[in-house]
């Protein structure tokens, strides 16, 4: 054992053949290079083990997961004693510094093992005293039975939780609770698959595995998976969140879940992705929420999972959505049994995204909230957008969409945008273009009729007043000029606040904001509610505004 052997006879440098003991107890599980370890709060992988020159006794070099707990790369005074791979993540720590590991078994023993349900206890006592009283030997002590009910509780045990119980290990798992059918291994010290593998193999009936937060290295080829894939043979939900894995990772891993429905692989560092071969053909959900994936591209590589039904992409970098440029709504041959699409908190800057998910075949819920798009409208709008553009949709954001709901916001829609129509029909290029954005509104027209002109140039008014970007010149009493574009829905103490920050050099106190009115011969109209917004004051496209801070 490392730890105490003389310290003359251990070598500088240890490469890898080299273990400890994080303690003196030789029950405990060794750490060798490449183990996890926690400290206090902190995680880490183990990267060198032994002497530091200068300082007595033997040291884990370790590479933090969280780069602020770390203070260099592994060099110190000059000697690299191991090299980080995220630069300043690594730091020296002494072994009685780290938390003792521990086997799935004994976590579920530490932690399951002292818990009883009152009411079970207090009737197993009643069986106890009864017994007793029937026996006539009230101090007989019913030796064993403890143990058989504690054999019992165990066997029953279907789900299984042990997150962040530094486990490292699997140990025996089988003898005790072999029946679990679910089972959360979350932000442990797993280091390799072989080991979660081995923990698996002990569960026969297991159907939800969660291995989140643990960084486990792939550490066998392909061929080996494909056979130890039997150990997971009855598994359908996994959860791979937060384990550093690209898709390529999770390609190479999925030989080992032949029969697996739901994958949720959030928070890893998958950007780009490729159409799985042979294997997620059983996948019917999955979620890739808060990886870097920023474009669509990407996730039509999904495409043809035939089974998928759900998919989940909130929190990515998604700018837009294209599947073809081909006019119209004809539906597409990817994605055909989607019904279930999350994309919030993206980066989608454009409607024509949305118009594309009309040609979806399935695609029956969407939730798509705190876009860029959706900063020009307020919530309603953008919701009666959403639900005209795609016409299979039944539910938005959680909300059903009624029959009612529908023909109106089509029906609003239609009003919206059909003088544009209209404009389009006379030039081949233009009708191009608008079929793009608006790739339901054919099918619109063919099922309303086209709205009578009078509503369409009301609706058109409304329009420029409440949702379009105005292009504004701002103009200071020195005759600074600023041009700035704002939605018309903008209030216009959003705009002081703002001219305040352009333009308060050598000035004091809070601007006054006066609008040009040009049918006015340039008098000046001050904008003194500033609660309401810049429509209210009328304000056109091409307006300038004084801003007067005397």
């Amino acid at each position: 054992m490392v730890g105490a052997m003389p310290v003359n006879l251990i070598p500088k440098f240890c490469n890898g053949a080299m273990d400890s003991h994080n303690g003196s107890d030789d029950n405990e599980i060794q750490v060798s290079i490449g183990s996890r370890v926690k400290s206090n709060d902190d995680f880490g992988t183990v990267k060198y083990i032994g002497e530091v020159q200068g300082y007595k006794g033997i040291w884990y070099g370790v590479e933090w997961d969280n780069v602020e707990r770390g203070k260099h790369d592994g060099c110190v005074d000059g000697i690299q004693y191991f090299k980080a791979t995220t630069p300043g993540a690594g730091s020296f720590i002494r072994p009685n510094k780290i938390s003792p590991m521990k086997t799935c078994a004994e976590a579920i023993q530490m932690y399951y093992g002292d818990r009883e349900d009152e009411t079970v206890a207090a009737h197993r006592r009643t069986v106890i005293n009864e017994w007793k009283r029937e026996m006539g030997a009230p101090f007989i002590e019913m030796v064993g039975f403890e143990k058989i009910h504690q054999k019992q509780k165990f066997d029953r045990l279907l789900e299984v939780c042990v997150h962040d119980q530094n486990v490292a290990k699997a140990g025996d798992v089988f003898s005790l609770c072999p029946n679990v059918r679910s089972l959360d291994v979350s932000q442990n010290l797993f280091s390799n698959w072989r080991e979660v593998i081995t923990l698996s193999a002990q569960l026969p009936d297991l159907r939800e595995f969660d291995v989140s937060k643990n960084r486990m290295a792939i550490d066998m080829p392909t061929e080996t998976m494909i056979q130890l894939s039997k150990n997971f043979a009855n598994l359908e939900k996994l959860n791979i969140s937060v384990c550093e894995y690209e898709w390529s990772d999770l390609l190479a891993l999925s030989h080992l879940w032949p029969n697996v429905n739901e994958i949720i692989a959030a928070y890893n560092r998958i950007k780009k992705i490729k159409a799985p071969d042979v294997t997620l053909n059983t996948l019917t959900i999955l979620r890739l929420d808060g990886n870097p994936i920023d474009s669509w591209f990407e996730i039509l590589n999904l495409g043809h999972l035939r089974n998928l039904k759900a998919l989940s992409l909130n929190d990515c970098f998604i700018e837009d959505i294209r599947f073809n440029d081909d006019p119209g709504n004809a539906k597409v041959d990817v994605f055909e049994n989607l019904e279930v699409l999350f994309l919030n908190r993206n980066r989608i800057r454009d409607w024509r995204s949305v118009s594309e998910l009309d040609k979806l075949k399935n695609l029956k819920k969407l939730y798509f909230l705190k876009n860029p798009v959706q900063t020009t409208e307020d919530y309603d709008s953008a919701s009666q957008l959403i639900i005209a553009k795609i016409g299979n949709l039944q539910e938005l954001n959680g909300s059903t969409i009624t029959r009612e709901l529908r023909r109106g916001a089509e029906y609003d829609y239609m009003k919206r945008y059909g003088a544009e129509w209209k404009l389009a029909q006379n030039d081949l290029s233009t009708k191009k273009a608008f079929d793009l954005e608006h790739c339901r509104f054919q099918e619109l027209i063919d099922k309303y009729g086209i709205p009578d002109d009078s509503l369409l140039v009301k609706q058109q008014k409304t329009v420029t007043l409440t949702s379009q970007l105005l292009e504004i010149t701002l103009q200071d009493e020195n005759g600074k000029v600023i041009k700035k574009k704002f939605p018309s829905t903008m209030a216009v103490q959003k705009l002081v606040t703002l001219a305040q920050r352009l333009f308060s050099k050598g000035f004091t106190g809070s601007p006054k904001l006066y609008i040009m009115d040009d049918q006015m011969q340039g008098a000046e109209i001050q904008l003194d509610n500033v609660m309401k917004d810049l429509a209210f004051f009328s304000i056109k496209n091409g307006d300038k505004i004084i801003v007067r801070f005397s």
